[in-house]
């Protein structure tokens, strides 16, 4: 069926002035990401093809799949961790930009077995880093042999174990992890700003559908025509941030350091309740809190900082 023709948008047309330049990765290790993404799936490096409504008509009415409203224009592609290597962000479109670091605080363990995949949608303009599945988990790829379901486990596991939030490390990115809606969560009010949506289907191997929303002349709300969809039941994976939003006054807590996380410490309050994470910004005091660490703990100062989501450690309590 033919889409009605948009007469006007009103979505939201905010658009930063300065847009974050990419940092190209070596060719050596932008080659050797592409190789890893192209070794994950035997469908190939492709993560999302228009939706043919007509043709998916039946499989959208019996099959179980996630919604994710986009909001701007940006286009998934691999989050890329090899062994001893910054991220590297890279897109497969033959047109798409080089491959890009990423200065973000993981461990070292997800370049176990060779490396590990994640897919992401990195927008310069917005400023922002949407995770939203895995391919392949520490050498092993599971996006052909695992429903996605339970890739999100891994995600969860990414999102506990391996990565502290850091969002001026990453050069004032924000970094958030996606939570899907169900399919009748989505259509029942698809918001104005939304400019795609796109469907994850729970069978593993298949790839994504999207299709563009269309605000009316009359109400301006986005429409989307779609068959009608059963109000499935769908499995959710709750994924936590370490950290939970404090005061922001100065604190006096019990700093443990955290394995394979350089400058990332485990915090305690004196009556010994776990605070989250707390990172180090200053080389000379990394420095001194690794000759000073004592198995048991330091006591610092730390603050929370809005600007990175989370705890700064300041000082060495005397």
């Amino acid at each position: 069926m033919d889409q009605p023709i948009p007469e006007g948008s009103i979505r939201n047309s905010h658009r930063d002035s300065n847009p974050i330049k990419r940092k190209f990765a070596p060719k050596r290790v932008g080659d050797a990401a592409r190789e890893l993404v192209n070794s994950c799936s035997q469908y190939g490096p492709i993560i999302r093809q228009r939706l043919d409504v007509e043709r998916m008509k039946l499989p959208l009415q019996k099959g179980i799949f996630y919604a994710i409203e986009n909001d701007g224009n940006a286009e998934p592609g691999f989050l890329v961790f090899l062994p001893g290597q910054a991220p590297v962000f890279l897109q497969t479109k033959t047109k798409a930009a080089p491959p890009c670091t990423l200065r973000m605080r993981v461990s070292p363990t997800l370049g176990e077995g060779g490396g590990t995949v994640l897919i992401a949608t990195l927008d310069l303009i917005q400023h922002s880093l949407r995770i939203e599945d895995v391919w392949m988990w520490k050498g092993v790829p599971i996006y052909d042999s695992q429903p996605y379901s339970k890739r999100r486990t891994h995600l969860k596991e990414f999102v506990e174990r391996c990565w502290i939030p850091d969002a001026r490390l990453l050069g004032g990115i924000i970094t958030t992890v996606l939570n899907p809606k169900s399919l009748a969560a989505a259509f029942e009010n698809i918001s104005p700003a939304v400019h795609t949506l796109e469907l994850i289907p729970e069978i593993a191997g298949k790839r994504r559908m999207w299709i563009e929303t269309t605000p009316t002349a009359t109400t301006g709300k986005a429409t989307f025509f779609s068959p009608k969809v059963s109000p499935f039941s769908l499995p959710s994976v709750p994924i936590v941030n370490n950290y939970m939003k404090p005061s922001s006054a100065p604190q006096r807590v019990l700093a443990k350091s955290v394995d394979k996380l350089p400058d990332i410490y485990d915090i305690h309050s004196s009556s010994g309740e776990h605070l989250g994470k707390a990172s180090v910004q200053q080389f000379a005091l990394s420095q001194r809190l690794r000759s000073e660490a004592m198995a048991e703990g330091t006591w610092v100062m730390v603050e929370w900082r809005e600007e990175f989501n989370g705890y700064e450690i300041k000082k060495i309590c005397q």
